[in-house]
């Protein structure tokens, strides 16, 4: 009896030294509070960020370990996230500053108080260290504001050359109607001239078609970058998060089954035991355990998910045509575009449905083609702004064959040799006469500084130019609006 309760003793040392190396691998600093705010327990990451040791820690109010700035005050102690958890008895996270050594960090501190049966309640506190994301957010916002320069600057220039253009151009008019009426001799300057204004003319389009790429691809290759950047950032934490919880599951089930054979050899314990099961509720706790690590199972490949998704948008290692997924590459746009689907205060949330049929892989310039995605799915959440429920995006894709009717989009099977994509909102719809000028470059609807009319007139270069496919709009007043593009499964100049 004595070896069995030195081994489990052993063993339980053995488990609990595990679990405190596995929450010392945590990134974030986790501290455990009593009610007077007294720290009780701490993990390694905690330590280093008050930079002392742990048995200085233990016993010490958290408000004299953690002394906070937030907008460029120190935190009272009855503002203190701790105290305000105690008193509000609920959840909290905000972001302060604090100074380490010479250095300070921006953190966020996730308060959460606990209530233990009869035993005293305390609170959790989970820091994370975000200065890294704070500076990278504002060397983002930094690189925007330079490019928005940029582009205004070469606007400007275009702007000045256009107008130079311009007055060459009617120059150029003046000058031929003077020569038409000149003599019979001067007739072929005349007609030198006019070739040289319609050349003039060549020349004022094509810049302005290099204004509109330009401007386009600068703004998708910094996005691009940037979700690239993200996604790679974000993998390397989540992979280490990933495979650590197996190892925890399977620790937590290996422990949960010692305690069991313990209940089954010993099933009726000392009163210590007893009363320190009932305290912990020791078989809410074998039920609950492993269903918490499902969901933190369930939320690490969420998260791996989301990082696919992003790299599935970027494609920015894809130039060329290649074969993809359609489906996949809406779906990744989706994504990028979910918080703007969501409820925010009295708007409520956008429902988009999808009709997907099956579809063969399609050749196509994928990162070009996620583009227009973006840029019609955007519109569609732009228009059902003001809408009240339900607002609603419904997409929908089929296969057909280019012999069928033009409205006829069911599945052919090997038939089929072009994909449907239609994107529907029932929205307020668009006018007539906005609609003809949809597809024209630098024309919008929007406000100053919210749109610079270059998407439609993009995508539509996009699909019919690149594509050798068509893109076109249906709506009716309060019909909502609905977006058909159409794109050959192959790449129709490689064909011929």
């Amino acid at each position: 009896m004595v070896a069995n309760s030195t081994d489990l003793v052993s063993k339980l040392r053995t488990t609990l030294g595990k679990m405190e190396v596995a929450l010392g691998a945590i990134t974030e600093a986790i501290a455990w509070t009593d009610e007077l705010g007294r720290v009780q327990w701490s993990n390694t990451a905690f330590d280093h960020l008050i930079a002392k040791n742990r048995f200085d820690i233990l016993g010490t109010k958290l408000i004299n370990l953690l002394p906070l700035i937030q907008n460029g005050e120190p935190v009272s102690v009855a503002t203190h996230p701790v105290t305000m958890a105690f008193k509000r008895q609920r959840d909290s996270t905000a972001c302060y500053e604090f100074r380490q050594d010479n250095t300070t960090l921006v953190i966020e501190i996730s308060c959460t108080c606990i209530h233990l049966k009869d035993a005293d309640n305390g609170v959790v506190v989970a820091i994370r260290n975000i200065t890294q994301r704070q500076q990278a957010e504002a060397l983002s916002k930094r690189h925007q504001e330079q490019l928005q320069d940029l582009v205004e600057e070469r606007t400007a220039t275009l702007s000045f050359i256009n107008n130079q253009l311009q007055q060459e151009v009617c120059d150029r008019q003046y000058t031929e109607a003077v020569l038409r009426e000149s003599e019979a001799k001067n007739r072929a300057l005349a007609e030198a001239a006019t070739l040289q204004a319609q050349q003039l003319s060549q020349t004022l389009l094509e810049l302005k078609q290099t204004q509109t790429q330009l401007v386009q691809s600068a703004k998708m290759s910094s996005l691009g970058q940037m979700v690239a950047g993200i996604a790679h950032e974000i993998n390397n934490p989540v992979n280490f998060i990933y495979g650590n919880l197996t190892y925890t599951d399977q620790y937590t089930q290996n422990l949960l089954a010692l305690l069991q054979l313990y209940q089954q050899a010993y099933p009726q314990p000392n009163s210590k035991i007893t009363e320190f099961s009932e305290a912990i509720e020791l078989d809410f706790l074998i039920n609950d355990l492993p269903r918490i690590l499902a969901s933190m199972q369930i939320g690490a490949e969420r998260i791996r998910e989301i990082v696919l998704s992003l790299r599935t948008f970027a494609r920015l290692d894809e130039a060329e045509r290649k074969a993809v997924d359609i489906h996949a590459g809406i779906d990744s746009t989706l994504l990028i575009l979910e918080n703007r689907l969501k409820s925010k205060g009295r708007d409520p949330e956008i429902t988009v449905v999808k009709k997907y049929g099956e579809l063969p892989e399609v050749e196509c310039y994928a990162s070009q083609l996620n583009q227009v995605f973006m840029n019609v799915l955007s519109n569609a959440i732009d228009a059902l702004e003001e809408q009240p429920e339900p607002r609603v995006i419904t997409i929908k894709t089929s296969a057909v064959s280019s012999t069928a009717a033009p409205d006829k989009t069911q599945p052919l099977g090997d038939q089929s040799d072009r994909v449907i994509i239609q994107i529907h909102d029932n929205g307020p719809g668009i006018p007539e006469a906005v609609q003809a000028k949809l597809f024209e470059p630098f024309f919008t609807t929007k406000p100053t500084q919210q749109g610079t009319g270059l998407g439609l007139a993009i995508s539509y270069q996009i699909i019919v130019d690149k594509h050798k496919g068509t893109l076109r709009c249906t709506s009716a007043p309060e019909q909502g609006t609905e977006f058909w593009i159409e794109i050959p499964l192959q790449d129709v100049a490689a064909d011929a």
